[in-house]
């Protein structure tokens, strides 16, 4: 009997030991890539083209993933949803995309109608540049945020533009939490896609990238490491022969171009199929036939999806089969997304106004020059809702006014325009609105990119993320504002304790803004807790300072914008160099208290040192010579504007050319994906 029981014993262990070394990703045999067994998802995943989680092909869904690349435009858009509309996946939901976008000529409304369809919004750079930068590449996913109000958190991906790809791009990726680039081309046969039925599948760049990137458009290596940072290969599109046609918008029959490609993965190892492409080149209506037959073609098949690409790591992170994954999906709907924030309080579909402007608020056009009864203008159309009924004059009032079909109420449409929804952005697990501001500064010795890098994790939104600043001199964090601002309270929250901080509120940018008034001094901050310093100031710099290490995991200012005075700013900038401090103190809640007392709701800060020599306080002389010694700093972006402003760019307008015509905006459009496509395949030959 016991030996039956220990015999079955090493049955099971021995099945154990299968099951487990079936579900073990094996990474591809590249020269000099070496990823660990240790490196496990969901924050890591070897390069490999097994099916993730050991499944076995058939119990595996096949994903199709299809992106489109450049600016969301009432000519781009409708060419895009007029395929997905069109086809359903297997719970009976609208196919998704994915759209890599850029800012010119991109009209922010129609990225909110394009993500309120379930469709993924990924970045493209502001400009559309070649090797962009931090500004190009962080100002877009910030634009995307603080203008089509984009949730942060899902903002995920990147696509360098020409598919110019370079590590420091990669870098910024990582250290600015997006979570996949794709802009790599993946041809067979190479070692990490030995053949078409055996792909690259996606993978993080922990231990390197292992594709063969001297066979594309950008350098890469092996010896690079991006903890985290998923690379979501471009796989080309080879004929029958292997030759390589291109990764981006095939020439020729398209349909049997992605058809080829399908099958390969179908009936191969089930990695991703990518439909890589620009609406500008759909636009040709055969194209189009060819696009809508190849997707009848993959949903004619058992268990396809066509997911974005961030549903596609979401399940590699977690795999499971394809039964189990279709219950996912039906389970889940098709709901809109529910993150998203408007000014009305609900989304409502923008139109073109042609003669006036929509409103967010209102929900509809306001036409040129409608309730002015001396001046031409038009009213709304009650059918098409745009301003495109003409005013009509009127010998016997001598007055303008609309025809009586298209007359609307002044009050009603002001009540509309005045009702502000009280809803505001959801800003993750922070608990207020996303900090506004035109400018960060931060102590710190590595270069601006770097700094900057480091300075948007305590503005984010998310109390996880955390600016780290350790120059033992002491270190300061600065806010810029977008105006000079009548400041109440500042809330902070430390990732480690910080004793005896400071806070400067003023509109002087010298010295990082420490030349400005203390509102409060010697304040505590106790580790991962949130304290509201109440802070009664004018300004638009709003600075911590602190004497040693400062790990700042949230600031949010509190208070009103006041009418500008540029005379006044002037005058201040001329004041003495010297700084000068209040001896008001300021108050705080929380349960640090300033100079062991203890906090609590109200609790008082100690007063200031008398007297406005920065020698009487320990804390501001450190700073100040650290600064003098030339410890290395980082330049908020202030009014004089010497350097670009990485957080607002683009902040006050969406489209560069607004009054181009819709054939004029359609033929930038084709050159911007003409030169692209131009770009690529030079590369690549």
């Amino acid at each position: 009997m016991q030996r039956a029981q220990r015999a079955a014993g090493w049955v099971a262990l021995l099945l154990l030991a299968g099951s487990c070394l079936a579900s073990a990703q094996e990474p591809v045999q590249a020269p000099g890539y070496n990823c660990p067994r240790s490196c496990k998802t969901p924050n890591c995943y070897c390069a490999s083209h097994e099916v993730p989680g050991g499944l076995k092909t058939r119990d595996t869904p096949q994903f199709v993933v299809l992106t489109n690349d450049d600016a969301i435009t009432v000519t781009t858009m409708p060419v895009i949803l007029d395929i997905t509309s069109k086809h359903k996946n297997p719970n009976n939901c609208e196919i998704p995309a994915t759209w890599f976008v850029s800012m010119n000529y991109t009209d922010y409304h129609l990225v909110q109608e394009v993500y309120m369809k379930n469709h993924e919004i990924a970045t493209h750079t502001l400009h559309h540049v070649a090797d962009p930068d931090l500004f190009q590449i962080v100002g877009m996913k910030l634009w995307l945020n603080q203008t089509a109000h984009v949730p942060l958190e899902k903002i995920r991906g990147f696509r360098a533009p020409f598919l110019i790809h370079t590590k420091e791009q990669r870098g910024i990726l990582q250290q600015n939490g997006f979570m996949y680039d794709s802009s790599i081309p993946e041809p067979f046969p190479t070692a990490t896609s030995p053949d078409g039925n055996t792909r690259l599948w996606p993978y993080t760049m922990d231990h390197g990238l292992p594709q063969r990137c001297d066979l594309g458009t950008g350098p890469c290596s092996v010896n690079e490491s991006h903890p985290g940072l998923w690379e979501f290969p471009m796989w080309d599109v080879q004929d029958d022969k292997g030759v390589v046609l291109t990764n981006m918008d095939p020439q020729g029959d398209i349909y049997e171009a992605y058809k080829r490609e399908f099958d390969r993965s179908y009936y191969g190892n089930k990695a991703p199929v990518g439909v890589y492409i620009h609406a500008a080149w759909l636009m040709d209506p055969s194209r189009a036939d060819g696009m809508n037959r190849f997707i009848e073609y993959a949903m004619g098949h058992d268990n396809v999806w066509f997911a974005t690409m961030s549903e596609v790591l979401d399940w590699i992170k977690d795999p499971v089969s394809a039964k189990d994954y279709a219950r996912q999906r039906k389970a889940k709907g098709c709901r809109p997304p529910t993150d998203m924030w408007f000014p009305s309080g609900k989304f409502c579909k923008s139109i073109s106004c042609v003669n006036g402007n929509w409103s967010d608020v209102a929900c509809t056009c306001t036409c040129v020059a409608e309730f002015l009864d001396n001046q031409p203008g038009f009213c709304l159309d009650p059918e098409t809702k745009a301003c495109t009924v003409p005013k009509v004059w009127s010998n016997a009032d001598r007055s303008f006014s609309c025809p009586d079909h298209a007359k609307r109420d002044e009050k009603q449409v002001q009540a509309a325009l005045d009702a502000q929804e009280q809803a505001k952005p959801s800003t993750a697990n922070c608990g207020h609105d996303l900090q506004d501001f035109v400018g960060l500064g931060m102590s710190g010795t590595q270069d601006n990119a770097q700094l900057y890098s480091q300075a948007l994790q305590a503005v984010d939104g998310l109390c996880d993320t955390c600016a780290s600043a350790r120059n033992p001199d002491g270190n300061y964090f600065t806010v810029v504002l977008p105006s000079t601002t009548k400041v109440s309270k500042v809330q902070l929250r430390a990732g480690e304790k910080i004793e005896g901080a400071f806070v400067f509120v003023g509109d002087k940018s010298s010295n990082n803004g420490m030349d400005n008034k203390a509102c409060a001094i010697n304040v505590d901050l106790p580790s991962e807790e949130a304290v509201e310093v109440k802070c009664e100031a004018e300004g638009k710099y709003v600075t911590l300072a602190t004497p040693r290490d400062m790990v700042l995991c949230d600031i949010f200012v509190t208070g009103e914008a006041v009418a500008s005075n540029d005379n006044q700013d002037e005058q201040q900038q001329d004041s003495s160099s010297n700084p000068s401090y209040s001896t008001g103190a300021g108050e705080y809640s929380g349960s640090g208290g300033g100079d062991g007392q203890s906090g609590g709701e109200g609790g008082n800060v100690p007063s200031a040192p008398s007297g406005d020599n920065p020698e009487d306080n320990p804390l501001l002389d450190q700073l100040l010579s650290t600064q003098e010694q030339g410890s290395g700093d980082f330049h908020t972006t202030s009014a004089e504007g010497r350097q670009p402003d990485h957080s607002r760019v683009g902040m006050d307008g969406v489209n560069p050319t607004p009054d181009a015509t819709p054939e004029q905006l359609k033929q930038q459009l084709m050159t911007t994906y003409e030169q692209e496509i131009a770009v690529i395949n030079s590369k690549r030959n």
